[in-house]
């Protein structure tokens, strides 16, 4: 599978991306469940994270903190470009 670049390469499993991003994983299991994040996922079924993902979950707990729903946060990241990306990863 070929990847834009070094950052789009899923790389972090579900127990590694929280220790870098300050996150728990549940926090991670809810934006993917609310659609503002899509983490690769192996024939196994586990969720792979590249750096392209650990930065846009920091934008999105960012925006969680300030207290924006997360339909707004959506809607935010939509504006930003991100979520069109998102869309365009293998």
């Amino acid at each position: 599978m070929e990847y834009q670049d070094d950052a789009h390469i899923p790389r972090y499993v579900i127990s590694v991306a929280p220790r870098l991003l300050g996150v728990p994983a549940h926090t991670l299991r809810a934006y993917e469940k609310a659609t503002l994040v899509k983490p690769h996922r192996t024939p196994g079924n586990v969720r792979l994270y590249s750096d392209e993902d650990l930065h846009l979950i920091r934008r999105i707990a960012e925006l969680d903190k300030q207290g924006v729903n997360k339909v707004g946060i959506q809607v935010i990241l939509q504006m930003e470009g991100y979520l069109g990306q998102q869309e365009e990863k293998p």
